[in-house]
């Protein structure tokens, strides 16, 4: 693990691996002990998919604090912290596991049918490799709620986007890359769409109004669009 300056008043956890759930799940530990220090002179914690941005309030850490070179206490902090969590076989980090319902394919994800030729696969083939998979949330990003799923068999990889952009409902399910999405907003993007969900992964009506969090663990379940709520997709 590195950990090294952005600016004055930020730093940097790097973990230095490639993307992996224990990797994730590491970083939520690290991210949920210093939210349960309740420092105020922390201002936010962003993490990624194998490194995590700590902001903080240096002139406040020095004013109220007695605190002399902030970076330098960030940085014992965090370390202090690791050294912890080291010592702890059963992590705290509020992961939870979400099965999620799919139409795949037809309307609902007009993409698939070109991906299948791609992949010389049957949707069946395609199906049973894409909900075998299982999935992490390695990275939050792109809009409200949005989730970057880890964990696809390397068979559905695919280094290719749609020709073009298109509308792209929320509820949507993606394929980028190595990884897999779900769309939380309706939004223009060039991402191949295989399916849809009817579950609504974003409400800022909620008091926790993303359903997926870092870290946490989805299943796919293929279902039949007859048995299905397919909101923009009636």
């Amino acid at each position: 693990m590195k950990i090294y300056s952005q600016g004055d008043q930020a730093i940097i956890i790097d973990i230095e691996q490639e993307v992996a759930e224990d990797v994730t799940k590491n970083l939520v530990a690290v991210r949920t002990h210093l939210l349960n220090k309740d420092l105020p002179f922390i201002t936010d914690i962003v993490p990624t998919e194998s490194s995590m941005i700590i902001c903080y309030d240096a002139r406040d850490m020095i004013k109220h604090y007695n605190i002399s070179s902030p970076f330098q206490y960030m940085k014992a902090l965090v370390n202090s912290i690791q050294i912890e969590l080291e010592h702890i076989e059963n992590k705290q980090t509020a992961c939870h596991f979400h099965n999620i319902p799919v139409v795949y394919g037809d309307q609902f994800g007009p993409d698939l049918e070109a991906l299948l030729k791609y992949y010389r696969l049957s949707k069946e083939e395609f199906i049973q490799l894409h909900s075998k998979s299982h999935y992490f949330v390695s990275m939050m990003g792109y809009s409200p709620g949005f989730p970057y799923l880890t964990g696809m068999n390397e068979k559905l990889y695919v280094n290719h986007t749609s020709q073009k952009k298109k509308r792209v409902p929320a509820g949507s399910v993606i394929i980028e890359g190595k990884k897999c999405g779900i769309v939380t907003t309706d939004t223009y993007n060039d991402w191949l769409v295989i399916g849809y969900t009817p579950i609504k992964l974003f409400s800022p009506e909620r008091d926790h109004f993303n359903l997926l969090k870092l870290g946490d663990n989805v299943l796919f379940h293929p279902k039949n669009p007859n048995d299905t709520e397919l909101g923009d997709f009636k």
